[in-house]
């Protein structure tokens, strides 16, 4: 029998915004640091190995477990974990326990040889991904529960710092590790990573509200489940294509750009030191303009400038593909793509917030974060199709064009109103 958390009167009692900041950047770490390991850093591993362009792009879809968060967080808002979430907290419980699975499914692909153990390699990396999709979702709910809908802006710009710290380690620490030790001690020290992480939530996280949610006679899944319905048919459809379409020329570029990067004869050490250190930096100088811009401008204008920037970049790709390899134009391309991507994210993400606001936050947030990852991913398992089909510079001008669909559905966004009404977004 599940626990149900008490609901204090305030939210993140005693919790300043500064505190609230810092620990949504350790969960944005937490978040950021198995992503990369099941997509990018794990295309350059394969690729490495000999395993082929239609298999990599295959094995992405692993990343199809982030689109399944609507489907666990009704569980996390609706349930606490015994004990557990009795001393912890009901988010920060799921979280701390989730964090755990994550370490074992990048432990398991530790010790597996993708010549050999393919299919095991997948369902671990599957395992893996699905761990963090549902930490994924109950640090949205927390995010969403810690702050008021002003203070958004300023978590979401520390999140994805964080996120970008953890890609950072998850990339070109992972890649320099794997050069001087091998692979599998690489993914051996991720999963010890995480297991570091899981022991800061506990310590450093301050706990969100825990509210009193609606009990009845069926169960306690009812009052989020209605709240999900509501919110997928109160949201103008509009909306839910533009959150869809959003991150197509991201999700579309990634896996390929890692397989690029081996096949135009780029090393460990090259990726490591100008795709992911130098592309990191400039992601969360990204993410910091990204916040900046919805303190000046409106969110449909940064959410604007963000789909522009980061289509845009996927040309820089189409050319590096034509140069071949010239760490100059590694560097150029790194950078246009890493800034754009850091704005383009902070702005969902604090579009996305500010639809979710309610008492099932997880729940709603998870919904809209699926709908934004879905398409992407499902069309991105069969990138390497496509470029064994038509080659990686008409591939990479194909993507740039994938972000036509979200800027028009940016520009007929209505100006903003209240965030926790959601028909009004």
């Amino acid at each position: 029998m599940s626990d149900h958390a008490a609901a204090p009167s305030a939210r993140a009692p005693g919790a300043s915004i500064g505190l609230k900041r810092f620990a949504a950047g350790v969960l944005g770490y937490a978040s950021g640091l198995p992503f990369l390991l099941v997509l990018g850093t794990l295309a350059i591993w394969l690729r490495e190995a000999g395993v082929g362009l239609a298999e990599i792009g295959l094995m992405s879809w692993a990343s199809i477990a982030y689109s399944l968060k609507f489907i666990i967080a009704p569980f996390l808002d609706a349930y606490a974990l015994g004990p557990l979430g009795r001393a912890l907290g009901r988010r920060r419980a799921w979280i701390f326990a989730l964090q755990i699975g994550v370490s074992g499914g990048l432990a398991l692909m530790a010790f597996c040889d993708p010549t050999v153990s393919l299919p095991v390699m997948a369902a671990a990396c599957f395992a893996a991904a699905l761990f963090s999709a549902a930490q994924d979702a109950a640090i949205d709910g927390w995010r969403v529960d810690v702050a008021e809908a002003e203070e958004q802006g300023v978590l979401a710009a520390g999140y994805q710092l964080g996120y970008r710290l953890a890609v950072l380690t998850s990339g070109a620490g992972a890649l320099f590790i794997a050069e001087d030790f091998g692979w599998n001690a690489s993914y051996l020290a991720m999963a010890a990573i995480m297991l570091l992480v899981a022991a800061l939530t506990v310590l450093l996280v301050p706990p969100s509200v825990d509210r009193e949610h609606a009990r009845t006679e069926g169960s306690l899944l009812e009052a989020p489940v209605r709240d999900l319905v509501l919110l997928v048919t109160t949201v103008p459809l509009a909306t839910l294509c533009l959150i869809g379409l959003y991150r197509v020329p991201d999700l579309l570029a990634g896996v390929m750009a890692q397989a690029l990067y081996v096949d135009v004869g780029f090393s460990k050490t090259e990726i490591a030191s100008v795709s992911k250190v130098f592309g990191v930096a400039l992601t969360i100088a990204g993410a910091f303009l990204g916040g900046f811009l919805l303190t000046k401008l409106p969110m449909r204008t940064v959410l604007v400038i963000g789909i522009v920037a980061s289509a845009s970049t996927n040309l820089l790709f189409a050319t590096l593909h034509a140069v071949g390899h010239e760490i100059w134009m590694l560097a150029l391309a790194i950078c246009f793509d890493n800034v754009a991507s850091g704005v383009a994210g902070t702005a969902l993400i604090a579009f996305m917030s500010k639809l979710a606001a309610s008492e099932f936050s997880a729940t709603r947030y998870a919904v809209l974060s699926s709908i934004y990852a879905l398409p992407g991913h499902l069309v991105g398992g069969l990138s390497g199709y496509a470029v064994d089909a038509v080659g990686y510079g008409p591939y990479f001008i194909a993507t740039f064009l994938s972000g036509l669909p979200a800027l028009l559905l940016c520009l007929r966004l209505r100006a903003e109103r209240a965030p926790a009404r959601p028909a009004e977004a």
